[in-house]
């Protein structure tokens, strides 16, 4: 049985003053993962801007917080005849708690979760 691929290549988590920010490399195409983030998103309020996402307050306890989501394109990833998109994501949660950071990427890593076998 073959093994299935996590989109989920690398992540990282840095903190700074009031912001949390969480960086992953997923394989996945700009096009693509917008599809996918809106059937994620069916009940948030958020806004595209470019290759940002911008999401408000009301997705938290803390009426001045946010997420702001940044969408980089990297090169593909060859492995034989085989041919992975690559896409630089990067949340920045502003005056968000860790437990509600933590919710909102747990819903959003089961979202975008492929199925294999």
């Amino acid at each position: 049985m073959a093994k299935s691929l996590n989109p989920i290549v690398v992540e990282e988590e840095t903190i700074v003053e009031n912001k949390i920010i969480v960086e992953k490399e997923m394989g996945y195409g700009l096009k693509e993962f917008l599809n996918q983030f809106n059937l994620f998103a069916k009940e948030i309020n958020y806004t595209l801007s470019g290759n940002t996402i911008n999401i408000d307050s009301k997705n938290s306890s803390n009426a001045n917080s946010s997420i702001t989501i940044n969408l980089l394109k990297k090169t593909d990833r060859t492995i034989g005849s085989l041919i992975i998109p690559r896409l630089w994501v990067q949340f920045i949660f502003t005056d968000y708690i860790e437990l509600e950071k933590d919710h909102f990427l747990k819903k959003f890593d089961i979202s975008f979760q492929r199925g294999g076998g």
